[in-house]
């Protein structure tokens, strides 16, 4: 069991590296964005860009899921390169077919979703020219990955995310183009970036795409899609209601503070990369639950203290990286926002039955239903609350997606995730970090005692809500060298 968790371990933190990079890149553009863009131009570009990542979801179909499935289900070299052409030439064509009907439809739709479309008529065109080039990176990428070939894969992501910013960095401060700009760099780099890719493994190609591969990944991949969709549609439909139903300044403001509350996705993604191929690997194993039940606590426990540490420090963070004043007020957002992502990532882990019984279709289920509870929600708040509406509908939306998830999961293939105790140690979570927000919006003089004692709160809720207990830590006290040592 040590070297499986010492094997996770050290992926997530090798793919770490890259997501580090990446984020320090995209952070470092903020500035730049918050000071040549409008609030209201900021909110255009974030809208757009969230549009375009549901699109892309549509393109790949869930068969980076399935690749991570088969990658290892193959019978040989020769097929598992059958399964490599086609989650690479599937997608794409779909994005071509995409970029036609969207050349035709860019104009008239752009008056419809910017409150100025002037300068806009080809800006959706220019957000799935993106994609296309995104498809061929993350499905070359993801063989990378799932061959754990880690150098190429922080390579390549870390090439085409820091090229592209500084290609968008050039358009927008140099060119002064706006939010094309952003796109017109994204565009050069990724370009690039897909040709190099597709030229390094020429030789896992095959000659030609067989029905069965294709079938098999979309069979396996399929069920998932109305799950990520659903989690993409959540994201993108929030920021266009508080951008018409309240202001484009106040969706701007809320779009800067989803751009801080991912952050967390230094933890949740490199996570994600890791997971998929490794709870795979050790279906098999007999302390496969044992193994899963300790991930799923420590994940936990490790992604809500990052928040809590996150959240002491975001208001003056925001204050000194946005620089304008129009974005001050969208710190108390974040944590609710990054609490999200982690219960969206938290529910691979608790439904790790479902995908290893390819039983998917329970997940889409769930997350259409959350992705009604969502919208519902949204559209009573909204009006009467703005932001905060959909801040705390992010936590109530993916808190039902988990436990459902978890339901469904335990029925095919139980594992004793002490739930009990993790939705106790959960809602002292909730507690403590709404405290905080108060305190701050409040402007309360003395932070750092309420800082403390959060802190304090929240280690001893670790132990005495049962997540953790002494045998566990004295357990991993005494591995631990051995998780974080060479392999």
């Amino acid at each position: 069991m040590l070297t499986k968790i010492k094997q996770l371990f050290s992926d997530s933190t090798a793919f770490a590296f890259a997501l580090m990079g990446n984020k320090i890149v995209s952070f470092l553009l903020v500035p730049v964005y918050t000071r040549q863009l409008l609030s209201s131009q900021f909110a255009d570009w974030d809208q757009t860009n969230t549009i375009a990542m549901v699109l892309t979801y549509l393109c790949i179909l869930g068969t980076d899921t399935a690749f991570a499935y088969y990658y290892f289900a193959a019978k040989d070299e020769k097929d598992r390169n059958g399964y490599f052409t086609a989650a690479v030439m599937f997608p794409t064509l779909i994005s071509l077919v995409f970029l036609l009907i969207v050349y035709f439809i860019s104009e008239p739709s752009s008056k419809l979703l910017f409150e100025h479309p002037e300068g806009y008529p080809h800006l959706l065109t220019m957000a799935v020219l993106v994609i296309v080039f995104n498809v061929i990176i993350q499905q070359t990428l993801a063989y990378a990955r799932y061959s754990r070939q880690v150098w190429t894969f922080n390579i390549g992501s870390m090439s085409f995310v820091i090229g592209s910013s500084l290609a968008s960095v050039y358009f927008v401060v140099v060119e002064k183009l706006g939010v094309m700009g952003i796109f017109y760099g994204q565009i050069v780099a990724q370009a690039l970036v897909a040709a190099i890719l597709l030229w390094h493994y020429r030789d896992k190609f095959t000659l030609s795409v067989q029905k069965r591969h294709v079938k098999d990944l979309l069979n396996y991949g399929v069920p998932l899609l109305p799950a990520l969709l659903a989690f993409w549609v959540m994201n993108a439909v929030s920021r266009p209601m508080i951008y018409h139903m309240v202001s484009p300044e106040v969706a701007g403001v809320f779009g800067l503070a989803l751009r801080f509350a991912s952050m967390i996705a230094l933890l949740t993604t490199a996570f994600q990369l890791a997971w998929r191929p490794f709870s795979v690997s050790i279906k098999d194993r007999e302390d496969a639950q044992q193994i899963y039940s300790l991930l799923g606590r420590g994940f936990l426990v490790l992604a809500t203290f990052f928040i809590l540490f996150l959240t002491f420090f975001i208001q003056p963070l925001i204050q000194v990286v946005a620089g304008n004043k129009e974005y001050f007020g969208a710190y108390p957002y974040v944590w609710m926002l990054a609490t999200g992502t982690v219960l969206n990532t938290m529910h691979l882990i608790v439904g790790v039955g479902l995908l290893i019984q390819k039983r998917t279709k329970e997940i889409s289920k769930t997350f259409l239903v959350a992705a009604v509870i969502y919208l519902v929600g949204n559209a009573i708040l909204i009006p009467v609350v703005g932001p905060w509406g959909t801040a705390a509908m992010n936590v109530v939306t993916y808190l039902y997606a988990f436990l459902s998830v978890y339901r469904k999961g335990q029925k095919v293939y139980r594992v004793d995730f002490r739930m009990r105790s993790m939705m106790i140690y959960f809602g002292i979570y909730l507690a403590v970090l709404s405290a905080i927000t108060f305190a701050q919006v409040q402007g309360w003089s003395g932070l750092w005692m309420v800082y403390l004692l959060s802190l304090a709160v929240m280690v001893a809720a670790v132990f005495l809500t049962g997540v953790f207990n002494k045998s566990s830590i004295t357990y991993l006290r005494e591995r631990l060298p051995n998780l974080i040592g060479k392999r």
